[in-house]
């Protein structure tokens, strides 16, 4: 028989653990029983409560770490497919693609009392939401999808191996492949990241990531631009220093490779200053550090070899005037150029003008990126196909749409182009981009007012499918 002491210290005791379990998203809740669960019969409740569901906590939490638990239990529940928290149901809601669905009052404390505060909580196995149709904008993501404009897509797992070991991804590719037969994520002016650039950054930088980064990201397409009087193997964009040198890059990639021998690099060199001439022993000051086995192991060939002639090894894409690597035949801001020799496709596009109301010409740069998407070549194919997903427009102090601004509209439409292959494997060559680790919502303040201006819609999104994983996805079945 309990005492009275006792039964006032096992009450204590319940209650802490409650209070526990109310205001900790990492509480015991992860792993209550489902036997436990109190299910209310919202009107649409739809499908089994997964492990760790108990409405009565969710309901006597605090309303965000309600939400934030819901999310965690559903995203764990449903690896596979889009997870959707929101403060009251939207009004367009794409209930034939829906799995789960469950109504939940969580407690909204008040300085005199406390009230409730509604989340209708979603998993969907694919679909778009609009979030111009929503009674407002709270709300948590989860799972697999992208952002563009407005829209919100959900993007259902088409194969059996979407986990993708970003570091080591080449080691599970067919070595006898030709490296011009895979895709291969890169990126454009890979080392202008935002803090190398002194003078005028936000114009300049097109990337977040620095190089060792992009490598454990999966990037295996780098563009180096060089160029300065002082010191030719300088890093710059166009008509900006980057902070750095040629020599610097080429480290990060043989520390890369000796962690990672499975790998191989692309790596495009071109001399990029404008109006200078490029130095007579340009090539040979780089040929210095392509031979001294300090900064990484090169294949300086003209033919372009297997991917196991070439793992933990770079191979040079030339852009200067010389005699080692494979030429790239690049046209001057051309959409789709195909060389001489037939042996490289490039669309590089980078500036298309403006639209008659002053705006990025977003769909004829789309156009161009597109075209080479549907043409994409078979897997082993020979020819080498690059496609720029980079753009900028620079008509004048009036007119200034910088990388970003592009990187956000044209990577948008690449996520949702790549939902038409995603049950498919394809090779689309390799595919540089601006910004491709960056999600939408996560520009700085006067980017994101010259994305405003130029009509584009902003939510505040983090956490999308990353295109560099889905990119190397198209490779696997």
């Amino acid at each position: 028989m309990l005492t009275k002491l006792s039964l006032i210290l096992s009450v204590s005791a319940i209650l802490a653990q409650a209070a526990t379990l109310s205001y900790s998203p990492n509480s015991q809740i992860a792993t209550r029983s489902i036997n436990r669960v109190i299910r209310r019969d919202g009107v649409g409740d739809t499908g089994p409560d997964p492990q760790g569901w108990n409405t009565d906590d969710l309901s006597n939490m605090e309303k965000s770490i309600s939400a934030n638990t819901q999310l965690s239990i559903l995203t764990l529940a449903y690896p596979e497919y889009g997870v959707f928290v929101v403060h009251n149901t939207p009004r367009a809601v794409p209930v034939d693609t829906l799995i789960f669905k469950r109504h939940i009052e969580s407690l909204d404390p008040g300085f005199f009392w406390d009230s409730t505060y509604g989340w209708d909580s979603h998993v969907v196995n694919g679909g778009t939401f609009t979030f111009s149709t929503m009674y407002n904008q709270d709300y948590r993501l989860g799972g697999r999808y992208h952002q563009y404009q407005d829209n919100i897509t959900f993007c259902p797992i088409g194969k059996s191996n979407y986990q993708v070991d970003t570091a080591n991804w080449m080691t599970n590719l067919d070595g006898s492949l030709l490296v011009t037969g895979f895709t291969i994520p890169g990126t454009h002016d890979s080392a202008a990241q935002t803090d190398k650039i002194s003078l005028a950054p936000e114009l300049g930088a097109t990337q977040s990531s620095l190089i060792p980064d992009q490598l454990l990201n999966g990037i295996r397409f780098f563009d180096l631009r060089l160029g300065s009087t002082a010191e030719p193997l300088k890093l710059r964009h166009g008509l900006l220093e980057i902070d750095g040198y040629a020599q610097d890059v080429f480290l990060n990639f043989h520390d890369f490779l000796a962690a990672h021998p499975n790998e191989t690099i692309l790596c495009s060199v071109k001399w990029d200053y404008d109006g200078v001439a490029q130095p007579a022993d340009f090539e040979t000051k780089l040929n210095a550090y392509f031979t001294d086995g300090q900064h990484g192991t090169w294949y300086t060939s003209s033919t372009l070899p297997k991917l196991d002639d070439v793992r933990g090894k770079i191979v040079l894409l030339r852009r200067y005037n010389g005699n080692l690597g494979f030429y790239m035949d690049v046209a001057n801001n051309n959409g789709n150029h195909t060389s001489t020799s037939g042996d490289i496709r490039v669309q590089d596009l980078y500036s298309p003008a403006t639209t008659s109301d002053g705006y990025p010409d977003y769909n004829t740069k789309w156009n161009a990126v597109q075209y080479m998407l549907d043409t994409h070549l078979a897997f082993n194919s020979s020819q080498l196909n690059v496609n720029f997903l980079s753009a900028v427009n620079i008509e004048g102090l009036s007119t200034l749409y910088k990388p970003s601004v592009w990187a956000n509209e044209i990577n948008a439409r690449m996520q949702s182009w790549l939902d038409t292959v995603e049950t498919q494997t394809v090779n689309l060559g390799v595919v540089a981009m601006d910004f491709p680790d960056t999600p939408s919502g996560d520009w700085d303040f006067k980017i994101k007012e010259a994305m405003m201006a130029s009509g584009q819609t902003l939510l505040e999104i983090a956490g999308q499918v990353e295109i560099t994983k889905r990119l190397i996805l198209t490779n696997f079945a």
